[in-house]
């Protein structure tokens, strides 16, 4: 797996672990129906909404625009794989 890059932030170092850690586990995962950038979205969102509580939202894709309003600290905008990127935030 490539090396993580981080484009921007607004997380603490613990949970920009856990959103790297959970995204490469996501892209290893094996799905099998509709769009798998959609699959892993949801598998990461599932994972933030177990472990830190709900209201979280996620997208991956290869080209994709977004302006959203997130809570402090909860914000990240990365990618694990080449030219294919996650969007990770919790709602207001």
């Amino acid at each position: 797996m490539a090396k993580a890059s981080v484009f921007a932030e607004d997380m603490n170092d613990e949970l920009q672990q856990l959103a790297l850690d959970t995204s490469q586990e996501a892209f290893q995962q094996s799905f099998t129906k509709g769009s798998v950038y959609s699959q892993i979205a949801e598998f990461i969102r599932a994972v933030f909404d177990k472990k830190e509580g709900k209201g979280w939202n996620c997208v991956v894709g290869r080209s994709f625009g977004a302006f959203v309003t997130h809570r402090i600290k909860t914000y990240i905008y990365f990618s694990v794989v080449p030219n294919v990127y996650v969007l990770l935030w919790k709602g207001q």
